[in-house]
């Protein structure tokens, strides 16, 4: 073994046979699609509050408005372009509003709603996440990897009061409206993983990711999810789990309004998987 010529051809016959290895590796994975499509149903629960420009006056969204779960939906692609490394991009809108008689005056945005008052609140959000998915870890079972990501989240908000007569007898001569936007590109890390729960099974699997960063002084940035998924056919699997889609807070400042969100819930959906090789 130890002749030069022994080690060439040592070396000649490993090289040969990496590829086929290397492959075989690859098909013995449960887990071992190239391209990935989900389109989730996603039953949301917002929470928090808005501050007006200059830190001055604000509202929330549950004890104001009595927000409560809607309907809304999610996709995400995930391309595979090599083994252990991905590409992926999320898309997540959300659009909710809810009309309820103040309780309280709400001055927000230089402008005032008074008690009594039938006023609208409408909140919009819409997160585009491009991403990078590197995957420590792969075989037969799952996979454990980490990912990188850059979510990009306009978020707004809208109050508006019609006018008319409140309940204390006050007229409202003309309808009020005020409305605040944001826009952020929030970078966010953290750990990714799949793992099918059958021994030599691939069934049913467990799926989940959970990413988030602190920005110090001007906020914070999380999300995650875990799903419980089953094949229905050779390229279609559903899953059903739950969605921290985003719980954001962003410090306003004398330009900009200041948010605390929360978006959450129970989420379904189907994922479409095939290979381009």
């Amino acid at each position: 073994m130890g002749h030069p010529a022994t080690r060439y051809l040592l070396f000649v016959i490993i090289v040969t046979l990496m590829p086929s290895i290397s492959t075989q590796a690859a098909e013995e994975e449960f887990d071992s699609a190239r391209w990935k499509l989900q389109v989730n149903a996603w039953i949301s629960a917002p929470t928090g509050y808005f501050n007006g420009r200059h830190g001055e006056g604000y509202f929330d969204l549950q004890r104001d408005f009595g927000f409560g779960n809607y309907a809304t939906s999610s996709g995400r692609l995930d391309w595979r372009f090599k083994r252990k490394h991905h590409l992926l991009f999320t898309v997540t809108p959300v659009n909710s509003s809810r009309s309820t008689t103040l309780s309280r005056t709400i001055n927000w945005q230089d402008d005032t709603f008074d008690v009594g008052i039938r006023t609208n609140a409408s909140v919009k959000s819409l997160l585009f996440t491009p991403g990078y998915q590197y995957d420590f870890f792969r075989f037969r079972q799952g996979s454990l990897g980490f990912l990188v990501n850059v979510n990009l989240a306009y978020t707004s908000a809208t109050l508006k009061a019609s006018a008319g007569v409140s309940s204390s007898g006050s007229t409202v001569s003309a309808s009020t409206s005020a409305s605040g936007s944001l826009f952020a590109p929030l970078p966010a890390i953290g750990p990714t993983f799949r793992w099918y729960l059958v021994p030599n099974s691939s069934r049913l699997y467990l799926d989940g990711t959970l990413s988030g960063m602190s920005f110090f002084g001007y906020g914070n940035f999380g999300s995650g999810n875990g799903v419980l998924g089953f094949p229905l056919g050779r390229h279609w699997d559903a899953h059903a789990g739950y969605l921290l889609g985003s719980r954001l807070k962003i410090t306003g400042s004398s330009d900009n309004i200041a948010i605390r969100l929360t978006q959450k819930g129970p989420i379904f959906g189907i994922e479409y998987h095939w290979d381009l090789r």
